[in-house]
């Protein structure tokens, strides 16, 4: 939560035409991790992101001022983007976990 307010006062202090781009790095930097730590089948995107949704993060938070902060359509963004780019998105995670997963498999 304190790095998700951190990352959220970080956008609004920057001007950027995308909204959100720390936020976004941020969501994307657990993401790929999660992909690497899971034991669900990461081939099965849509499970991986609604076990992501459910265990590791948070979409929202209230701030100071009592506003209700919602991540979902960043998330959402970086959800199409991967299912858009998936072999892009399985050669770069390509490394021992795959290797490794796909021996226990055969």
């Amino acid at each position: 939560m304190r790095q998700l307010k951190f990352f959220y006062q970080k956008d609004l202090e920057k001007k950027y035409s995308d909204k959100f781009l720390y936020i976004k790095a941020y969501y994307l930097h657990h993401l790929l991790d999660y992909f690497k730590e899971t034991r669900i089948d990461i081939y099965n995107i849509n499970l991986v992101f609604e076990k992501f949704l459910q265990e590791k993060v948070v979409i929202e938070f209230v701030d100071d001022l009592d506003n209700t902060i919602n991540f979902q359509n960043e998330l959402n963004e970086i959800f199409l983007l991967l299912k858009e780019n998936r072999e892009e998105l399985y050669n770069d995670l390509q490394g021992e976990y795959l290797i490794n997963s796909k021996k226990k498999e055969g």
